[in-house]
Order: C-alpha cells, then structure tokens, then sequence
C-alpha cells in the first residue's frame, strides 16, 4: 500500500511540474494597442502653393479626435544651407507644429486646414505632414513627401 501511495505521489508531482513547466510557453510579444478605434490615418493629404505660402488640407480616417497635433516639415529645393535638391532623401530642414483648436488650424471634423507662409516664391518646396496621437504610445502617422512648385 504504501509502494502504491508513493507510486501515486509520484505521478502527480510529475503531472504538476510538466503543468506549470507549459504554462509559460508560448509566443511573446510586446504589448500592443488593440483598440482600433483610438487609432487613426490619413485618407488624403493636399497642398497647394499660393505665392509665398503653402496652404495644407488633411482629412483624417478613424478616431480624428485623437490628432494631438499635425507636423508640417518642409525643406526647400537649391543649393543654400539646409536646402536639397530634388532627387535627394528628404531630409526636412523646418517643422512648424499645428495643434488643432488652436488659432491657425481650421478644423471641420475629421479635415484640418493649416497654411504656412513666409516661402521663397522661386523656389520649390518638398514637405510632408507628421500627426501625432494623444495616446502617444499609439506612434505617429506619416504622409507622403509631395512637392509644392513656385
């Protein structure tokens, strides 16, 4: 009887160590957020040169509410200090932060309208717009680069 107990003990301390030994099997990864509807994108980003400025419409897709605030980065196109040329990597040389409900920034839902002036008119201008999220573990969202012709 007692060989049987200790058989039995045995097999159950056995069953326990495999038990708790696969529970912390498996695949890990870093957390991650799951909510979508704390995300959002851009649907469309225009930008339209008037003289001296660059006026910019961006309609966001998703949780527009969230937009913290909209980076436009531009760089001009020549041979100056901190300008590039076309075919080069864009490599913005001025940021200028628009926070939405604030003076500057138009906003009707989900579209926010900015402008920035003060370009050179004879030049050309790459720029691209970076919103940021107010949950900031949520990462940015980047447009594509676009050129604004004189």
């Amino acid at each position: 009887m007692k060989f049987h107990a200790l058989k039995q003990n045995v097999i159950l301390a056995i069953m326990a160590i495999v038990l708790l030994s696969t529970a912390g099997c498996g695949v890990k990864l870093w957390p991650a957020p799951q909510k979508s509807e704390d995300l959002y994108s851009f649907a469309s980003v225009e930008g339209r040169r008037v003289g001296e400025c660059l006026k910019v419409v961006v309609k966001v897709d998703g949780a527009y509410k969230n937009v913290d605030n909209l980076s436009l980065q531009f760089q001009a196109d020549g041979s100056g200090p901190g300008e590039g040329c076309p075919t080069c990597p864009f490599f913005p040389a001025i940021r200028k932060d628009f926070v939405p409900g604030s003076e500057g920034v138009q906003s009707d839902g989900p579209t926010f309208v900015f402008s920035q002036c003060g370009l050179d008119p004879a030049k050309s201008y790459r720029w691209r717009v970076v919103g940021r999220n107010v949950y900031d573990s949520l990462g940015v969202v980047i447009s594509d680069v676009y050129t604004a012709a004189p």
